[in-house]
């Protein structure tokens, strides 16, 4: 084992044990440990940011003046000054421009990716099974398809209706009918399933994390030891 190896093996399982502390109680190892963590992901962030975006996209084209990569270059420069007057008071209204840039993009994007690469395609899949081209192509109905289908289509319903009468409640509305009432109860069972596969999935993964970490310390040991 190299020098290089072993300083990383033992400060891996330094951290892990600061980490693993937390389970006694909070404490300041947990803290340091939690630090380094956030230190490092914003340092190595802001290092890529720099030599993935703001080195090619922003410093060389400027270098280039007269080009159309020079005058397209301005436009992000002129709207990262105007950011910068944020920081002060007197100037935070000029950072409001850009920063209503940032924000209307990243809803449009938002709202572009979950339309076409979630709600559409979830849509589609489920209206596929109602379709009478698709039944009638088959010798016999796919019932399992079929009431899949229906199961969808009454949890989105559901989920929807639970989130109408949470928005009635909210603003003092508590005339509801039965069936929004019921639907309600029903979407309620659809987030209660939602969330908890959501955490199962969630805990897994974390789990194999755990698994992969321990042994690579138990390697380490072995490899320590010349076992």
């Amino acid at each position: 084992m190299s020098g290089a190896d072993l300083v990383l093996g033992i400060v891996g399982l330094v951290l892990t044990l600061m980490v693993f502390s937390y389970i006694l109680k909070d404490n300041v190892f947990f803290g340091i440990a939690l630090y380094l963590l956030v230190g490092v992901s914003s340092g190595y962030a802001t290092l890529l940011i720099i030599r993935s975006v703001i080195l090619p996209m922003l410093v060389s084209p400027l270098l280039k003046p007269g080009t159309q990569s020079f005058y397209l270059a301005l436009v992000p420069l002129i709207l990262s000054v105007l950011f910068v007057f944020m920081l002060f008071k007197r100037g935070s209204r000029m950072g409001r421009i850009p920063l209503a840039f940032l924000v209307g993009v990243m809803v449009a994007m938002a709202l572009f990716g979950v339309s076409r690469g979630t709600l559409a395609p979830q849509l589609l899949s489920v209206f596929q099974y109602f379709s009478l081209g698709v039944v009638a192509g088959h010798s016999t109905i796919r019932w399992w398809g079929l009431l899949e289908a229906i199961a969808i289509f009454l949890g989105v319903v559901a989920v929807l209706a639970f989130f109408q009468e949470r928005q009635r409640k909210m603003f003092g509305k508590t005339e509801n009918s039965v069936v929004l009432t019921g639907m309600s109860k029903l979407g309620q069972v659809f987030l209660g399933i939602t969330f908890g596969a959501l955490f199962v999935g969630l805990l897994s993964s974390a789990l194999i994390a755990l698994i992969g970490n321990l042994t690579t310390i138990v390697d380490f040991f072995r490899t320590l030891l010349g076992g």
